[in-house]
């Protein structure tokens, strides 16, 4: 019996510990350049080829991102990784 309920003590303390855990961070990629407007889900983004030969690509957390200080316009979510994204989910 004394077996049974450090059983059951063990995974009610595993189970809130799991529920405490932060979500996990999601990665987006963004251009650096002036005229950027949109954010990517794929590095290998064909929209971010020019940007990557150049060296203006920058990996930021999607929560750093949606923090718009309004001293710029609120980045969207390209469409060709949109549909990646849709076509692989």
């Amino acid at each position: 019996m004394r077996y049974i309920k450090s059983i059951i003590l063990l995974s009610l303390l595993h189970l809130m510990l799991a529920s405490w855990q932060s979500p996990a961070t999601t990665y987006v990629y963004i251009s650096t350049g002036s005229k950027a407007y949109a954010y990517h889900l794929y590095l290998d983004c064909q929209h971010l080829k020019k940007c990557r030969e150049e060296g203006h690509v920058k990996k930021i957390a999607l929560e750093e991102l949606n923090k718009n200080d309004g001293k710029s316009p609120q980045r969207t979510l390209c469409k060709t990784c949109e549909k990646r994204y849709h076509k692989n989910h």
